[in-house]
């Protein structure tokens, strides 16, 4: 269907008769099988295409079974699965982990038999652009507490989790471009501390193209360092410091 226009076109008739919305013709279908972008009431270009049409190579990338890619299906699944564990307790009151419900073996089989061509894989790989700077619009900004060893860029023994959930949080918000703010306290020599802040959120950056290089190439992703000059609060106490070294999430839409 999605090399070939008549079998496109055929599939948005009989969905258009299957079911039956009003407004809606083979054409509607049609433009969402093969995704769109459209504004959103905040005026930033979104991309809709949840019925879009996918080959193997489409699916293979987005289950995470091409080298260097993540299981974006899992990820999205277990995010939005326990938002709504959290709002609707008694209702979902947990959900089954994204490993015991998600069967690739099917993709795997075809796969063996068919391999897609690097062509079609490159072509299924995410890719970003950065916006221009004249429409640099934020769409999500998050501080991160991630932990490093004192005056260093290693992590501390409990950022696993949170690095984790950072990554997760990061595959769902596809179509974005990832800015990391690296921020220190005011302790030290101040004229460390913004090689330091730098250091720290380029550690963030390769702890996530390690994980999954090809959802996080280099093109999505820009360092800034900051060092001690924007603290969230005063550095007059151990908590306050500690609130101040931190990493910052952007998320900019792609261009």
């Amino acid at each position: 269907m999605k090399s070939n226009e008549a079998a496109l076109h055929h599939a948005a008739e009989i969905s258009a008769q299957i079911y039956n919305e009003p407004g809606t013709d083979a054409a509607y279908w049609e433009k969402y099988y093969k995704g769109t972008q459209e504004l959103d009431k905040t005026g930033v270009n979104v991309d809709l295409g949840g019925s879009s049409v996918n080959n193997l190579a489409d699916s293979m990338v987005a289950f995470g079974l091409v080298p260097g890619t993540a299981n974006a299906v899992g990820v999205t699944y277990t995010v939005f699965g326990n938002l709504v564990r959290s709002q609707y307790p008694d209702l979902v009151p947990s959900i089954t982990p994204a490993d015991q419900i998600i069967d690739t073996s099917y993709l795997k089989d075809i796969a063996k038999q068919s391999a897609p061509s690097a062509v079609a894989v490159a072509a299924a790989k995410p890719t970003y652009k950065q916006p221009a700077e004249t429409s640099r619009r934020i769409v999500g900004r998050r501080q991160w507490n991630i932990h490093f060893d004192p005056s260093k860029a290693t992590f501390s023994p409990d950022t696993v989790h949170l690095l984790s959930q950072l990554s997760s949080d990061l595959l769902v918000a596809g179509g974005t471009v990832v800015e990391i703010h690296g921020h220190t306290d005011n302790q030290g020599d101040p004229r460390k501390s913004k090689p330091l802040s730098e250091a720290r959120a380029f550690a963030v950056k390769t702890w996530l193209q390690h994980r999954a290089p090809v959802n996080f190439p280099d093109e999505r992703i820009r360092v800034f360092a900051h060092g001690e000059d924007n603290p969230l609060v005063p550095n007059t106490s151990d908590a306050n410091r500690a609130k101040n070294r931190r990493v910052e999430i952007v998320l900019r839409p792609a261009a």
